[in-house]
């Protein structure tokens, strides 16, 4: 009895043996590996794998507000930063109210430690995922191990594991809606459950580009594959139950989303279409095509997660495998759905490629382009898994000759053509040939083991887990939600102790990492917009560049400069002084004879304020150990050149200067400088070089920081 339920369900078996060790070690794909770094704390990286920056949108922003919501014992707003913001984000967050009964992946937070519970919901997330594809495809006519198979190539592609660490939630359980919808239960069952799966689904996260991408791809499929049940007698009822679980996420949402809707990004985002490489297309048939790895070629402006497609072996395996005679057939029979599958595709094609007007396009104006690839990969994906299913396939050494010869041609014409690389075999375009041998191999010793659909698929599926499998690492749960020390970690945490205002100010991007880790931090990606803070902070920034700068999500830069500003659509740079520690400044007629080494002065930048009248920043380092009375800058320009108005200063944590001088009482070693400047005449650029920095401490006294050049005056 045993063997044979091993026989038959053995695949299910090790899926549920794969999902029981994984979470009972709290593993994890999260990326907080990069977080450790950053942060300066030691042994928290990955068990297997490597963590990548490019995964930002995950160690930098959802990981953060997990153990963010964890600390705060998932009430509704964030305990830990200075903006105390509601924690309701367009992805879902555990939480302490009647949203978390349509939160399935995150129940474990109320039971388990965060820890566990992290983990548990990207194992129930990825088997949503899989199990969720794998009814879909039942549904549509397919047999259960090639919709098994099917759905485990679908969740191993690229485009899926790229984007996976942040966006599990719109990806898992997207296909159960259709799924309840295609059901053909009862219909006092049916009903609810297509409620509840489109309410889990909005609530789990909503991002329209993938959701509408996605609903328009499951609209063609069961238009072209179950027109059966689009009947009016049973889609009305459906569609109802749909609006009622759309109604119950608006419900959860209905705070969020106005304040979303009038931002400036994402809320007024609408794109036209068109500008999608054609070349990019190509991989969903060759899947290796513009990568090296995990990065692309370099043929166009693009990075590891955008160049991602839903891409596999899977077409070209049919194409080459199947017995083309009984495709002809399944297709012949089929020509209704065939076509209505095709059709789809390209429509999803002209808004890729062609230069669309947004007005033109309700609903695809907010897709972009880039994201549609999702809609498009759904459909090409599960169509060919559809007619996989045409009967038995065919292995001979002809057909596996011509398989692996149109495998090396891609890699050839991709890294040697395209690329125009070295000659170098340790590539993913290769890895099908040794599994294919092997499998071929392993046929030959069991014969019994491997039929020729299987041992193809097979060969597929273990090339794709191979390759774009292992984007995503391994990583413990554990040192998410332990509290760490680290260089950086504990800059932070000491200059938060000794800033009055107790939070840390830190020079650069870290999203809601410093925040996460428990220390409250200006530096933070803020989900939705705290305007309120920013204009009691920014009084006199004019109304049009405050809404451009702070009504949006967005990443927050601390950067010593002279007003707040966009560096792109989703970063904004901002002046500490307000924020951060006061430092005590001396405005001097004339620079002293201070002789002390150490610190330095690193930038000097100058803004015209009018005629003869400049606002002036400047910043750099000393080594202050500490925070203590007495010490302070002193500021002199040359006489010559004009007079300082007025100024002020204030110290910055610098990790990279306890790191050099292995002392961590230089926790507020930086600085930076706000000073209005009357020039003496009115001059074509500041002349920096005019103006000395001195930085003076009562123990170790005063120290020139900077006599910079000529005074050009």
């Amino acid at each position: 009895m045993a063997p044979s339920l091993v026989r038959r369900h053995g695949p299910v078996l090790a899926v549920i043996a794969l999902f029981l060790v994984y979470v009972v070690n709290a593993w994890t794909p999260s990326h907080y590996g990069q977080t450790a770094q950053v942060l300066g704390v030691a042994h928290a990286g990955p068990v297997f794998g490597k963590s990548r920056p490019i995964r930002s949108d995950e160690w930098m922003v959802t990981t953060p507000y997990f153990q963010i919501a964890a600390a705060g014992d998932f009430g509704p707003r964030d305990v830990i930063s200075p903006y105390h913001e509601p924690l309701k984000a367009f992805f879902a967050l555990p939480s302490r109210d009647w949203s978390m009964a349509l939160k399935p992946d995150l129940w474990g937070f109320l039971a388990l430690d965060p820890a566990h519970a992290y983990s548990l919901h990207y194992a129930l997330l990825a088997a949503a995922f899989v199990g969720g594809y794998l009814l879909l495809l039942r549904q549509l006519g397919c047999s259960p191990r090639l919709a098994l198979a099917g759905s485990l190539i679908l969740f191993l592609s690229q485009f899926v594991q790229v984007w996976w660490t942040s966006n599990a939630p719109v990806l898992a359980w997207a296909p159960w809606p259709v799924a309840a919808f295609l059901w053909r239960g009862p219909w006092w069952a049916r009903w609810p459950a297509i409620a509840v799966a489109v309410a889990v689904w909005l609530i789990g996260q909503l991002y329209p580009p993938l959701i509408l991408a996605a609903g328009l791809a499951f609209g063609v499929m069961v238009a072209a594959f179950r027109p059966d049940a689009l009947r009016p007698a049973r889609l009305a009822p459906a569609l109802a139950a749909a609006a009622a679980g759309a109604y119950v996420a608006w419900l959860h949402y209905a705070d969020l989303i106005p304040v979303m809707a009038a931002t400036v990004y994402p809320g007024q985002r609408l794109s036209d279409g068109g500008g999608f490489p054609p070349l990019q297309l190509l991989a969903h048939l060759f899947p290796y095509l513009v990568t090296q790895r995990y990065e692309p070629l370099g043929l166009w402006p693009s990075n590891a997660c955008e160049i991602g497609v839903a891409g596999s072996f899977l077409p070209l395996a049919l194409a080459v495998f199947g017995d083309h005679r009984l495709i002809r057939s399944w297709l012949t029979r089929r020509r209704w759905a065939v076509g209505m599958w095709l059709a789809g595709m390209a429509v999803l094609l002209a808004w890729m490629l062609l230069p669309i007007p947004a007005r033109l396009a309700p609903v695809f104006n907010f897709v972009q382009p880039y994201r549609m690839v999702w809609g498009f990969g759904l459909l090409w994906l599960l169509g060919f898994t559809l007619m996989a299913d045409a009967g038995d396939w065919i292995v001979t050494r002809t057909r596996v000759a011509v398989f692996l010869g149109l495998a090396f041609a891609a890699w050839a014409v991709s890294k040697l053509w395209l690329a125009k690389a070295p000659v170098e075999f340790d590539r993913f375009d290769l890895v099908v040939a040794p599994v294919l041998i092997g499998l071929l191999m392993l046929r030959r010793a069991r014969p019994q083991w491997l039929g020729p659909r299987r041992l193809a698929l097979l060969a597929v599926l273990l090339t794709t887990a191979l390759t774009f499998g292992r984007f995503n690492p391994v990583q413990s749960a554990r040192p998410i939600f332990q509290r760490h020390d680290g260089v950086a970690l504990d800059a932070f945490r000491a200059y938060a102790a000794a800033n009055p205002h107790g939070w840390a100010v830190a020079p650069g991007v870290y999203g809601a990492a410093i925040n996460g880790a428990g220390v409250p931090a200006i530096n933070h990606t803020l989900l939705q917009p705290q305007l309120e803070v920013f204009r009691r902070v920014f009084p006199d920034l004019d109304a049009a560049a405050f809404n451009v700068t702070f009504n949006r999500y967005e990443h927050l830069k601390p950067t010593v400069q002279w007003s707040p500003t966009l560096i792109q659509e989703d970063l904004a740079a901002i002046p500490p002084d307000s924020f951060a520690t006061p430092l005590a400044l001396e405005l001097a007629a004339q620079p002293s004879a201070a002789a002390g080494a150490g610190g330095a002065v690193e930038e000097i930048a100058a803004t015209r304020l009018g005629p003869a009248r400049w606002g002036v920043t400047a910043s750099g380092w000393s080594p202050w150990r500490g925070v203590a009375a007495g010490q302070r800058l002193r500021v002199a320009l040359d006489p010559h050149c004009g007079r300082i108005v007025q100024g002020r200063a204030f110290r910055l944590p610098r990790p990279d200067i306890i790191a050099a001088t292995n002392d961590p009482a230089n926790f507020a070693a930086g600085f930076g400088a706000r000073l209005v400047v009357e020039t003496a005449r009115d001059l074509p650029s500041f002349p920096t070089g005019a103006l000395r920095i001195e930085s003076i401490d009562p123990q170790a006294g005063p120290r020139t920081l900077a006599a910079a050049g000529a005074a050009g005056c």
